[in-house]
């Protein structure tokens, strides 16, 4: 039997065997449909609450708000006390947030039951690294199998996303939003359930305390986090064309109407589940490195091509957002590199800070391509010249991302020909 195949079998074997990581893969599917169901019940939501913009403004919101605020704070705790205790009252959080969101009459109990799903779904992919990650060491079988059980577990947990389109629009169609939530927080109770029962705090163990020791005398050695900073502040950047420039994009250029743009969306929606999905494949045959590095490249030339020709071809424009969404899909790999920089001790804290970084990036841009719409407003550009600026703009964060991560540690190679070689 050759490596690779021993390496994947191994790495299925324990995905199996590891209830807790099920568990937590289960949670991020729910993490990810609470993450977009807005978008599908707004007007219900809206008319349910009479919400005013400003209002549906912070409602919608206060999940990523909440989110993004408690990632360090998060990853202190798991520094702390590990993964299964945090994330488990943190998610209890949340499903009383469900429930309450799905009984309450009042807009401001909403807006606060909102912020709380967002406090309930801050622990869960953060939870789902340090489980897996903890327990690997660099540039071993053990980290290169470790790398696999994340970039699957983040792929299956997109699925979620795909939850809250047509699955939830139908469902709500037929029996109304408040039932299909009531649901959603008895499947959150018993993901929490499945926490408290499944997830072992293994940074306990004496394996654990020699791989610690040995681990943070090696890190020391290593780049500093300076080398993933930008890229984790980049790499969601093109995100910001699937959640909100897209739509404006595709009607003001191409004239798409909301028909037009909601299928595009979709597209973009599945291109990046498929994305996902390929990058346990594809890590398997190359080295985690080399494969962000040629994603980012990637990104940065489909962000040249709409700022080249932004009204050239519907059909280019909406192959190019999704490359750019795609980009996204990396940060699975990367978060599993840091695991060969960050000390253990420290690995929740350092976690935390990158994952931040991600949602942070989003905001950044968000609010800056603002700042250049309203200026190319008042100077009278076209659209195709304002989106033109903007996908300039899109590039430049990812050049500086794809640099500073070339001087990044090499992590694991792949688990096909390499380790072939080396048997």
């Amino acid at each position: 039997m050759s490596d690779i195949e021993n390496t994947s079998r191994a790495s299925t074997s324990a995905y199996n065997a590891d209830f807790g990581l099920w568990a937590l893969t289960f949670s991020y599917v729910l993490s990810q449909f609470f993450r977009s169901y807005v978008a599908v019940i707004s007007t219900q939501l809206i008319g349910d609450f009479h919400f005013t913009p400003q209002m549906f403004g912070w409602f919608s919101g206060a999940f990523f708000l909440v989110f993004a605020a408690a990632q360090m704070p998060v990853g202190i705790l798991f520094d702390r006390f590990g993964v299964r205790y945090p994330t488990a009252v943190l998610m209890s959080i949340g499903t009383v947030s469900v429930a309450l969101l799905s009984v309450t009459e009042d807009p401001v109990l909403a807006i606060v039951a909102q912020a709380g799903i967002g406090l309930g779904c801050a622990p869960v992919f953060m939870g789902l690294l340090n489980h897996v990650l903890r327990n690997s060491e660099g540039g071993s079988p053990r980290s290169v199998r470790a790398v696999t059980a994340v970039t699957t577990a983040s792929a299956i947990g997109m699925i979620g996303g795909l939850l809250a389109a047509f699955p939830l629009s139908r469902a709500t169609s037929v029996y109304g939003w408040r039932p299909v939530m009531g649901l959603s927080a008895m499947f959150m109770l018993i993901a929490t359930l499945g926490i408290m029962c499944f997830v072992r705090r293994r940074e306990h163990s004496a394996s654990y305390a020699v791989r610690a020791a040995g681990a943070a005398a090696a890190s020391g050695n290593k780049k500093g986090m300076w080398t993933l900073m930008p890229v984790c502040l980049a790499m969601s950047v093109g995100a910001t064309f699937r959640t909100s420039w897209g739509g404006p994009y595709l009607a003001d250029v191409f004239g798409f109407d909301v028909i037009a743009r909601g299928n595009a969306m979709t597209i973009t929606s599945v291109a990046g589940i498929a994305a996902s999905f390929s990058i346990p494949l594809l890590v398997r045959r190359m080295a985690p490195k080399t494969l962000t590095l040629g994603w980012l490249a990637a990104g940065v030339c489909a962000a040249l091509v709409l700022a080249s020709a932004p009204a050239q071809s519907p059909v280019t424009s909406v192959g190019a957002i999704c490359l750019l969404l795609s980009v996204g899909a990396i940060h699975p790999l990367v978060m599993s590199q840091a695991r060969g920089i960050i000390a253990p001790a420290k690995l929740g804290l350092g976690l935390g800070l990158l994952n931040s970084l991600v949602f942070l990036g989003v905001a950044l841009a968000s609010s800056i391509f603002g700042m250049i719409a309203e200026h190319a407003r008042h100077a009278g550009l076209s659209s195709a010249d304002l989106f033109s600026r903007l996908f300039l703009v899109t590039a430049v964060p990812l050049v500086i991302g794809a640099i500073a991560y070339w001087f990044s540690p090499t992590g694991p190679g792949p688990a096909g020909p390499a380790a072939r070689k080396s048997g």
